[in-house]
C-alpha cells in the first residue's frame, strides 16, 4: 500500500485542490517508478467509477464509518495507518477530502487483494525504437528525452519509445557520439557487449564494431562511470579529454589522452589518418564511403599514414594518397581498384 502522504497528494489531485508545490512533488514520485504510475492509474480509475465528490453532503458520516471499517479490518495487518481522529478543527472540505482518500485506500486495497495477494508486479510492454545504418550514412538522431545522437556508418542503436524505470537505457553496436540531456535523478546508460557506459548528462563518443577487437569510449565533456562486465566486475571514471580502451579478447583495460580529431569528430565531417597502417585505412574508407576495394600488387610492407580531410568526396582523397603512397587507383560507382607500382 501507498504510504499516506502519496495517497493524500493523490487525493487532492483527483479532486482537484492541489498546490503548484504539491503537483510537483507528486510528479516526481509519479516519474520515479513504473509501479506508482499503475498505482495512480488504479485510484483514478476508482475515483472516476465511484463518481466521488470533492465536498460530500455527507462527509463526517463517511470519514467516521470508514475510519472504524479500516481500524477493524487492520487492512490485513500490511502496515499501520494512522486515521485521524475528528476534530472541530478539521474543515468541512477536508472531511470530504478524507473521506474520500480512505474510500480510495480501500477499494485499491481489495482491488490489489482480489487480483494478486503477493501483489505481482505489473509488466507493460515497452515498444523498441531501432536505428541502422549501412555503410556510407551517418544520421543524427533525437532520443525520447531530447538528447542528440550521431549515428556512424555501419552502426545501430536501440532505445524505448519512453524512458520509463530508474535509468535511460540504449543498446549500441558500431560508434556513435552522444550528447546527454542532464538528468541527475535517472543516470543514461549505453549498453555494449563488454561494458556499460553510465553518465548523467555529458558529451561522450563510444566506439564498438563487431570486426574490431576493442571497444573505445573517448570524453568531451562532463563525466562518465564505465562499467565492465565479466567475471570481475570493474568501474573505471573518465574526466573531459580522457579515453578507455577494452580488448574484447584478453579484457585487458588501458586509458590514454584523447585526439579528438581520430575520436569524435567524425560527426563533423572530418577523416584523421595518424601513422595509420594499410587496412585501417582501407577499412575506414570503405565505411565512410560505402565502397568496396580491390587491392592489386600490394606486396604486405609496413603502410602508415597520415592526414586530415573534411567533407572531402572520395576521389580527392585518393588522388591525394596516391601521390605519397605509389599507387593509382580507379573508381567506378561503389568500386574502387588501387593498382600498385
Amino acid at each position: 500500500m501507498l504510504n499516506n502522504k502519496y495517497t493524500e497528494l493523490i487525493a487532492k489531485k483527483l479532486s482537484k485542490d492541489i498546490t503548484k508545490a504539491e503537483e510537483q512533488m507528486l510528479d516526481d514520485w509519479l516519474q520515479s517508478s513504473v509501479e506508482n504510475q499503475e498505482d495512480y492509474k488504479i485510484y483514478s480509475s476508482f475515483w472516476s467509477d465511484l463518481k466521488i465528490k470533492r465536498i460530500s453532503n455527507n462527509a463526517d458520516n463517511i470519514f467516521v464509518g470508514i475510519s472504524a471499517a479500516i481500524q477493524e479490518e487492520e487492512l490485513g495487518n500490511q502496515e499501520e495507518y494512522h486515521i485521524p481522529e475528528k476534530s472541530s478543527s478539521l474543515s468541512y472540505l477536508w472531511r470530504g477530502i478524507a473521506a474520500t482518500l480512505l474510500v480510495l485506500v480501500v477499494a485499491v486495497f481489495v482491488y490489489k487483494g482480489m487480483t494478486n495477494k503477493e501483489e505481482l508486479p505489473v509488466v507493460q510492454s515497452i515498444q523498441m525504437i531501432e536505428k541502422s545504418l549501412p555503410v556510407g550514412q551517418k544520421m543524427k538522431i533525437f532520443l525520447p528525452d531530447g538528447s542528440a545522437v550521431w549515428l556512424n556508418a555501419e552502426s545501430s542503436i536501440s532505445y524505448p519509445k519512453r524512458f520509463d524505470g530508474e535509468r535511460r537505457i540504449v543498446t549500441l553496436k558500431g560508434e556513435a557520439f552522444f550528447d546527454i540531456r542532464r538528468n541527475p535523478s535517472k543516470p543514461f546508460v549505453v549498453k555494449t557487449q563488454k561494458m556499460d557506459v553510465v553518465v548523467l548528462g555529458t558529451k561522450f563518443n563510444v566506439r564498438n564494431f563487431d570486426n574490431e577487437g576493442k571497444t573505445d569510449v573517448a570524453l568531451e565533456s562532463g563525466k562518465v562511470m564505465v562499467e565492465i562486465s565479466g567475471l570481475k566486475s570493474e568501474k573505471h571514471m573518465l574526466l573531459p579529454g580522457e579515453g578507455l580502451s577494452l580488448s574484447k579478447n584478453s579484457g585487458k583495460i588501458g586509458k590514454y589522452i584523447v585526439e579528438p580529431r581520430s575520436a569524435y569528430q567524425w560527426k563533423d565531417g572530418v577523416i584523421y589518418f595518424h601513422n595509420t597502417g594499410f587496412d585501417e585505412v582501407i577499412n575506414k574508407l570503405s565505411r565512410w564511403y560505402g565502397v568496396e576495394f580491390n587491392v592489386e600488387n600490394y606486396d604486405g610492407r609496413k603502410w602508415e599514414y597520415s592526414a586530415e580531410f573534411k567533407n572531402d568526396n572520395l576521389s580527392n582523397i585518393l588522388q591525394s594518397m596516391s601521390f605519397t603512397k605509389g599507387f593509382e587507383f580507379e573508381l567506378d560507382q561503389n568500386k574502387v581498384t588501387l593498382k600498385f607500382n
